[in-house]
């Protein structure tokens, strides 16, 4: 089987320097290689890009022994040479670090990542500048009554065999007789799909308080979660007003966050 690769989008950040490392934990366990991505206006910025990766490189410390990094420059977008290069690489995941920022700049985060995140079928990982090491122990996955919510399956079913992590399972509690049915639904599905693969599960409902996106992260906070993983799905033909999505991208407790695009989920090794 070919190694798998793990790619983080850099642009010679403190922050893009600790998404690098946590991409190197997680591709110890995974047996995955690390590929480094900066992408520059035009080839001008070429040797200056190269340049700066040479340092990163250098500045690793106690790389694993089954673990390479190497580095990518492309001219053109982001937009698109993200999504280009991860399907070039067979990447399993794209990794990105951001700021735990507020406001106006937490949610042209949150816009900026959706739209990244529509342009590709490789799940994408956010991790904020706080975050301590990878312990994967624990993955929170919320549903709710769409189909759509479901295509964070086979992700969350790989990387919980991968991580032997327990998977919590949590639905919003609903009034609707017909959406409690149909969220309870989604639940077992997922739940069958877990116990037939021999992994620990638990399924929870949690209580409205302060918005879905809000309780799911302080649920995550509360249980000692560290990943919380969940399908995107709008009908919003802008991605910038899908508010429930980029407050979980940039919650506040700054848990790392799995997204797959269920327009276009499944990959090569996922």
């Amino acid at each position: 089987m070919e190694k798998r690769s793990l790619l983080v989008p850099h642009d010679f950040t403190t922050v893009a320097n600790m998404a690098t490392n946590y991409a190197i934990s997680m591709a110890k366990e995974m047996q995955a290689n690390v590929e480094l991505l900066h992408v520059v206006k035009d080839a001008k910025g070429t040797s200056k890009a190269k340049a700066e990766f040479e340092k990163v490189i250098a500045g690793l410390k106690d790389l694993p022994a089954n673990v390479q990094v190497n580095y990518h420059i492309k001219s053109g977008s982001i937009f698109t040479d993200i999504a280009a290069a991860a399907q070039e690489l067979h990447s399993s995941l794209i990794i990105m670090g951001t700021h735990g920022s507020k406001g106006l700049q937490q949610k042209m985060f949150g816009s900026f990542a959706l739209k990244v995140i529509t342009s590709t079928h490789v799940p994408f990982l956010v991790v904020q500048d706080n975050v301590k090491g990878v312990n994967l122990n624990k993955i929170v996955v919320p549903l709710d009554e769409s189909q759509e919510s479901l295509q964070i399956e086979q992700v969350t079913t790989a990387m919980a065999d991968i991580f032997k992590s327990e998977v919590h399972i949590l639905t919003e509690k609903k009034v609707d007789s017909n959406l409690k049915l149909k969220v309870a639904v989604h639940s077992g599905l997922l739940s069958k799909q877990l116990k037939e693969s021999g992994l620990s599960y638990v399924t929870e409902v949690i209580k409205k308080e302060k918005g879905y996106s809000v309780d799911i992260a302080n649920y995550a906070v509360k249980n000692d979660a560290h990943l919380i993983a969940f399908a995107y799905h709008s009908d919003s033909l802008l991605p910038q007003f899908d508010t429930f999505a980029q407050n979980l991208i940039t919650n506040k407790q700054g848990v790392p966050v799995l997204v797959v695009n269920s327009k276009e989920a499944g990959n090569y090794f996922f």
